[in-house]
C-alpha cells in the first residue's frame, strides 16, 4: 500500500497541468447581409462569453508545465520529503528496542495490569478486525472506550500461558515499525493459533501503540459490560396496561 501511494505521489508532482486548449478558428464566410457587413449573430451567440483560453496561445509557463504547489503556493521539493527521505538509521538498535517493548507487553498482559498497558497507547488508536462472514470492521478508540472495550476481558478473561511468537518487524523510518505475528497459546486449556498485525510509533515518551489489527473479533456484543464482565442487560419498555 505504501509503495503504491508513493507512486500516486510521485506520477501527481511529475505530470503537469494544461489547462489552455486551443480551439480551430472557423472560416469566414461572407455574409448575406447589406448595410453593415457583419454577421447577425443568433440567440444562442447573445451574451455568450468566450472560453477561458480558448483560441489564445499558451504562455511559457503552461507549455512547460507547472510543478505541484504545496500549502504556500511554492513548489514542492521531493528531495525534503518523502519516504527516501526518512530511511532507518539505526535499524538494528530500532529492531531491539522493539522487540523489548513487545516483550515487556506480555509480561504484563500476564499480570493483567490493564493501566500499565494503557501508558503504553497513544490514543486515538485505530482496531481493525473482521467477523465470522469476512466483513472487516475497522475504528478508532480513543482513551474511554478502549477502556470500556477491553479492560473486562483484559481483568477478567481466562488464563493465557505457553504463549510464543514468530514476529516479523519492519522498520519504516526512527520513528515507525509495523510488525506481523503468527502466535500461538494455551486459553481455557486448549492450544489456540492466529495472526495479528500492527503499528508502533516513537515519541517523547519512547515506544507506544498507534495500531492492532487482528482477524476474528467483530461478533463480540458492542454492548457495555457490568461488574461481573457480563454484557449489561438492555431495559425492556413495558406497555402500560390498558
Amino acid at each position: 500500500m505504501m509503495r503504491r501511494f508513493a507512486v500516486c505521489v510521485v506520477s501527481l508532482v511529475l505530470s503537469a497541468p494544461v489547462w489552455a486548449q486551443e480551439e480551430q478558428q472557423q472560416q469566414d464566410v461572407p455574409p448575406a447581409t447589406g448595410g453593415s457587413g457583419q454577421q447577425p449573430m443568433d440567440s444562442s451567440q447573445k451574451g455568450a462569453q468566450p472560453a477561458v483560453g480558448a483560441g489564445q496561445p499558451m504562455d511559457s509557463a503552461q507549455q512547460e508545465g507547472q510543478p505541484a504547489t504545496g500549502g504556500a503556493g511554492q513548489p514542492m521539493d521531493m528531495d525534503k520529503m518523502g519516504p527516501w527521505t526518512r530511511k532507518p538509521t539505526q535499524e538494528a538498535k530500532t529492531k531491539k528496542d522493539v522487540e523489548a517493548f513487545l516483550k515487556e507487553e506480555d509480561d504484563i498482559m500476564k499480570r493483567r495490569d490493564f493501566q500499565a498497558s494503557l501508558s503504553r497507547i497513544d490514543f486515538p488508536i485505530f482496531m481493525v478486525t473482521d467477523d465470522s462472514k469476512g466483513v472487516p470492521k475497522g475504528e478508532a478508540f480513543d482513551e474511554q472506550k478502549y477502556t470500556q472495550t477491553m479492560k473486562p476481558s483484559m481483568e477478567q478473561g481466562p488464563e493465557v500461558k505457553d504463549l510464543k511468537h514468530n514476529r516479523t518487524l519492519t522498520v519504516l523510518s526512527d520513528s515507525l515499525v509495523s510488525f506481523s505475528d503468527e502466535y500461538s497459546m494455551t486459553m481455557g486449556g486448549k492450544k489456540r493459533v492466529g495472526r495479528s498485525s500492527g503499528l508502533l510509533i516513537k515519541t517523547h515518551d519512547g515506544w507506544k501503540w498507534k495500531a492492532y489489527f487482528e482477524p476474528g473479533w467483530g461478533d463480540q456484543p458492542t454492548t457495555g459490560v457490568g461488574g461481573s464482565g457480563q454484557p449489561e442487560k438492555k431495559h425492556e419498555h413495558v406497555k402500560p396496561k390498558q
